[in-house]
């Protein structure tokens, strides 16, 4: 302490005594004052805004008591989120993305649980011990075909068996307190799948000792939200940014290429209130990106646009799912789904460790693993199995062994399913209206009161969704319709995107362009990750239909891929299916807003159900509602296009008049039947339906194939070429011609062989980082120039020495002969028994004769014995997940 005459003598000072006694005590009062009058603004101000600002999650979490001796100076102290006014985050959370869990991958060998519904390898072809290079032709391809098997880490590709699958968290990574004002989000779908399907285990267990879900449907109820299901961590990037800093609505427009005429399809959190987000169901702004949006834009944007417009309103507007199936080999599981609510936010995470004695503070990381919880789910509760009364048409049963082998699995579907029209609307409305009525008296009349009727008459949220529809659709005209499927329409012809228009993925799952070349991918990388989610989503969703019983066939694209070799076709970029008008709204009816989860032990696929709110109507679409019903890759927002079949007021092509002409005679419905672009055919065109396979999936096609791909595909029963890609017979494959070139002589494949050697003199020289765009230009280039009469010739008679060239030189073409050729082998014996093949399996496709007659197809018992081994095979490709985030980065080579 300063002696006292060491003090700044401030009395002795001339006028400074009287400052001190006066003007000071004044000047102190007046800050006072100021001071008094902001703090009372600020809190009235504040709670004006209150509405604007939820209370934090403190208040709805119970924490853990801690005693004195647990208390230290050092622990964190628990805050409510921040005021977004303020433009930072504090707490727990923090503002960085080193918040976010990570996760310890599992290396297969060390894997704790193995997966027992793994397939088995491919056996070994028989191959003779000599030297390789004393090997014939054939032997050799087999040979080739063999190292594939053994080696897997070279040929990794070549083995679709579900990989990677066990990972290691830290519990207190995911403990509900540890989330408080964290607005950052984690995503792996091996964290969320162990949880949910631990919980409806356990949900199960609890309710039916018996483990028998027949008892239980409908019971099994869990919470949800889009970002533990869908990968928005994208938009971690804005959410650690304080709130002034991030992105906006106008970041948005910027790239649009019109004004969007939807004014309130963005918010920016500035102008987002208590009731916007009581809808969002998010604790505050600081959860929101700097952007919520509400619906699609409609107008075209960027590709990163278009990604932050879907996943925001994932994160914030989007419905959750009425329900979720879980698909397995004898049959579904299945949970409705309530409130909105992720699970750091919930009980999930808690019940999981409780139910496996794993303490909050263990400091040990914790294994989980998907595929032990669903073999423990499959092996303790019985799957959901379809009621042979629900199997109208067989189509459960027919894909299990329960018939003889020399018996039709063929479906021949009644005119009646096709006649769906305005009658029957108008009943199904009074059918419902009928229904409320009832439950309104029994509910405000005391004396009707009875809850076994009410629980009779009264509407789940399925039906609910249905009847508004049947209203909604009841109201207009066709011309003046909505639309209802929006896109994610992009921006093209740019450095960005040269060609893809954005209208093969559903603008709230998009996840990027599949052939935009973006930084890190190779051109054969994103090739390859658009034939694994197109296989995978055509297999799920014939998985779906077949334990429903639910009646559809492959069309257009699909169908006449079918013909060539029983796969997709590599250049074609969307699936479709047609069904039934009875059996789509059928279908719509029950799954509409349903996610289903492909079978664990195969991936961690998941697709979403949307139907449009015009499936009611059959006649043609003014307002691009040509789709009735979509089943969606949430992962990609690539989609499979769903088209209902039935009778209509359109006029109908020439070909059919004779045929209208009979059936008026007749006094018959008419047996035309059209979806809604319109595409028009007959029911002999269609009915009976064929099993048979695609990619390995067991399918339908209609009756008369090649009448119907005459009618749509002129050449496309004939031409050997499409988009530079060329039919192999060989190999029974669609082949770019860029790989097989070099099987001729240059001269003879070119119209200008000098331009052409230029070219490559050209781009030979051109830098590394402009390969890629380099080598789309060079063979759109050579393709010009390509004497494609000369190159079909030869390409159609390539013998087994240049097979094996073939094989040698391309590695991705051995995979591709790896994986299908059981496949392709199986149909063109298939096409045997129903095409004139004059030299039976060995037929070109170019000398195939024609379809033989119905009649004789069905009444060919061989026919039948083959389709009787029609089983799901083993998949194609990869899972999505496992491709996408694991095994390309892990062998990717620029």
């Amino acid at each position: 302490m300063l002696p006292r005459n060491s003090l700044p003598a401030l009395s002795r000072l001339p006028s400074v005594g009287r400052l001190s006694s006066a003007k000071i005590i004044k000047f102190v009062l007046t800050i006072v004052v100021i001071f008094n009058i902001i703090f009372i603004t600020t809190q009235l101000f504040d709670g004006s805004k209150s509405s604007r600002k939820k209370k934090p999650f403190v208040s709805k979490i119970t924490l853990p008591k801690f005693s004195s001796s647990n208390k230290n100076s050092n622990a964190n102290t628990l805050k409510p989120a921040p005021n977004h006014k303020q433009g930072f985050h504090q707490g727990l959370g923090g503002a960085s993305l080193d918040d976010i869990p990570k996760i310890i991958e599992v290396k297969n060998a060390d894997i704790s649980f193995q997966n027992k519904l793994q397939p088995e390898s491919k056996q070994l072809y028989s191959v003779s011990d000599k030297p390789y290079n004393e090997l014939d032709d054939d032997e050799k391809i087999l040979y080739k075909l063999n190292q594939v098997t053994k080696n897997k880490d070279k040929y990794w590709l070549g083995h679709t068996e579900l990989t990677d699958y066990e990972i290691k968290i830290n519990v207190k990574d995911f403990l509900p307190e540890n989330w408080i004002d964290k607005p950052v989000l984690f995503y792996d779908p091996r964290f969320t799948l162990s949880l949910y399907l631990s919980e409806i285990r356990n949900q199960y267990l609890t309710q039916n000792s018996e483990g028998l879900p027949e008892n239980n449907n409908g019971k099994i109820v869990l919470p949800f939200a889009w970002s533990d299901w869908v990968d928005l961590t994208m938009l971690n990037q804005e959410l650690v940014k304080p709130e002034n800093k991030r992105k906006t609505c106008e970041y948005m427009k910027a790239t649009h290429h019109i004004p969007t005429k939807i004014r309130d399809y963005c918010i920016n959190n500035v102008d987002i209130s208590g009731k916007e987000l009581d809808e969002m169901k998010l604790p505050s702004t600081d959860y929101v990106p700097g952007f919520a949006v509400k619906k699609s834009p409609t107008n075209k944007a960027s590709n990163e646009v278009r990604m932050l417009e879907g996943k925001s309103h994932l994160l914030t507007y989007a419905a959750n799912p009425l329900a979720i199936v879980f698909l397995s080999r004898d049959g579904v599981y299945e949970t409705k789904i309530d409130q909105k609510q992720r699970i750091v936010e919930g009980k999930l995470f808690e019940n999981y460790l409780n139910r496996n004695n794993i303490t909050r503070d263990q400091d040990e990381p914790i294994i989980l693993n998907p595929v032990k919880e669903f073999y423990l789910l499959r092996k303790q509760i019985k799957p959901i199995v379809l009621d042979v009364v629900e199997d109208e048409y067989g189509l459960f049963a027919k894909s299990k062994d329960t018939f003889s082998p020399s018996t039709s699995r063929e479906i021949s579907l009644p005119q009646s399913a096709f006649d769906y029209q305005q009658d029957e609307i108008d009943a199904q409305i009074k059918h419902y209206e009928n229904r409320l009525q009832m439950l309104h008296d029994l509910t405000t009349n005391e004396l009707k009161f009875n809850q076994q009727a009410i629980d009779q008459v009264r509407l789940d949220r399925s039906d609910k969704l249905y009847y508004d529809g049947l209203k909604f659709a009841n109201k207009y005209a066709l011309k003046k319709e909505p639309t209802h499927f929006r896109m994610a329409r992009l921006n093209f012809g740019n450095e960005e995107n040269d060609h893809d228009a954005g209208w093969h993925y559903e603008w709230r799952f998009f996840n990027g362009a599949l052939r935009y070349l973006k930084s890190g991918w190779t051109e054969e990388e994103l090739l390859i990750r658009e034939k694994v989610l197109l296989d995978r989503i055509l297999r799920n969703w014939f998985k779906f239909a077949s334990v429903k019983g639910l009646v559809s066939w492959i069309a257009h694209g699909p169908l006449l891929s079918w013909y060539w070799d029983g796969l997709l076709f590599p250049f074609d970029e969307d699936i479709d299916i047609q069904m039934p008008a009875k059996e789509l709204a059928r279908f719509c009816k029950s799954y509409n807003q349903t996610l289903v989860v492909e079978d664990i032990s195969e991936g961690f696929g998941k697709y979403f159900i949307e139907c449009s709110s015009f499936i009611h109507h059959r006649g043609k679409s003014y307002k691009e509602n040509h789709i009735d019903a979509r089943f969606i890759d949430i992962d990609t927002g690539s989609y499979i296009d769903i088209t209902g079949l039935g009778v209509s007021d359109e006029p109908v092509p020439e070909r059919y008049t004779e045929l209208i002409e009979q059936n008026e005679l007749e006094g018959k419905a008419k047996q035309v039947y059209n979806c809604r672009f319109p595409h028009f055919y007959s029911h002999d065109e269609i009915s009976p339906l064929r099993y048979t396979m695609l990619g390995g999936v067991p399918v339908y096609v209609p009756n008369q194939i090649e009448t119907i791909l005459q009618q749509e595909y002129a050449k496309g029963l004939s031409s050997y070429n499409y988009d530079g890609f060329f039919f192999v017979d060989a190999l029974n494959l669609w082949i770019h011609y860029s790989k097989l070139e070099f099987l001729f002589p240059k001269k003879e494949i070119y119209k200008n062989s000098n331009s052409k050697n230029n070219n490559n003199n050209n781009n030979n020289k051109k830098k590394q980082k402009q390969k890629q765009k380099q080598k789309q230009k060079q063979k759109q280039n050579q393709l010009q120039h390509l004497n494609v009469p000369r190159f079909t010739e030869l390409v159609q008679n390539i013998t087994q020495a240049q097979v094996v060239e073939l094989l040698e030189k391309h590695e991705d073409i051995l995979l591709e002969y790896y994986l299908t050729k059981n496949a392709t082998d199986l149909h063109k014996l298939e096409l045997t028994h129903m095409f004139n093949l004059t030299n039976g399996k060995e037929t070109k496709m170019a000398d195939v004769k024609g379809m033989k007659p119905s009649e004789e197809i069905s009444q060919d018992e061989e026919y039948h014995k083959l389709t009787s081994r029609f089983k799901f095979q083993v998949p194609f490709r990869r899972s999505l997940f496992n491709y996408e985030m694991i095994d390309r980065p892990r062998h990717h080579h620029d």
